[in-house]
């Protein structure tokens, strides 16, 4: 019997193929090289493939479609109750992955299109880089709350901080050569962060699914009194 869902566990260099026939019986079970991959799916009659939503398997998803194959995407967290117990392993994730797309209540994750992943992209580094700025505001506040210096909340207060560190003559100066670097650097991460900004408002201004959510209250306006 012929092969009608595949399971692929999808991964940087060796992919894992979990195939059963229309029955749940199964068919394959074998490891794939990454330049393996098209080769073996070229050659793969039609079938359903499921795989783990993650960056890289919205790629897989465009590439396997146009090769005729029917591509289903779930969610990380829905495919877990369906992995056996102490197999948490490769095969044992390509398996869960037909266990789980053959349930009829699944709900599957739309596969992203090469643009949507372009801007998701600009919201993740933002994401990252706001996270990196954090880290550097703490630093410099705990670097200048040893020698007495504050300032309230806020990456806004920064300067203020830093130009009372530059004033204060008792600061020790190699302290007030890392402080200023780590200065330099949020001061950096805030320019990035800026640009990225820019663009994803840009985006915004000119889509048309964007611009049809920011009309909706508590999301792109104040809801109407």
């Amino acid at each position: 019997m012929s092969i009608s869902m595949i399971g692929l566990d999808t991964a940087k260099s060796v992919f894992q193929v979990h195939g059963v026939n229309a029955t749940g019986k199964v068919e394959i079970r074998c490891k794939l090289r990454r330049s393996e991959l098209i080769p073996f799916f070229e050659k793969q009659e039609a079938c359903t493939v499921v795989m783990e939503a993650c960056g890289a398997a919205h790629h897989w998803a465009r590439v396997l479609s146009s090769l005729g194959h029917e591509v289903k995407l779930v969610a990380p967290e829905a495919v877990r109750p369906f992995v056996k117990k102490g197999k948490k392993n490769d095969p044992a994730d390509a398996a869960a992955l037909c266990e789980a797309a053959s349930r009829p209540a699944m709900m599957f994750v739309p596969v992203k299109t090469i643009g949507q992943q372009g801007i998701l992209a600009l919201h993740s580094a933002r994401s990252l880089l706001v996270k990196q700025q954090t880290m550097l505001a703490n630093a410099m506040r705990g670097l200048a709350t040893e020698f007495g210096l504050t300032v309230p909340q806020g990456i806004g207060r920064l300067e203020e901080l830093w130009a009372l560190v530059d004033a204060d003559k008792t600061f020790p100066e190699k302290a007030r050569q890392v402080f200023t670097g780590l200065f330099g650097q949020c001061c950096a991460l805030a320019a990035s962060i800026r640009a990225f900004e820019e663009g994803i408002v840009t985006h915004a201004r000119q889509d048309e699914t964007a611009r049809r959510l920011a009309t909706i209250p508590g999301i792109g306006q104040s809801p109407r009194r």
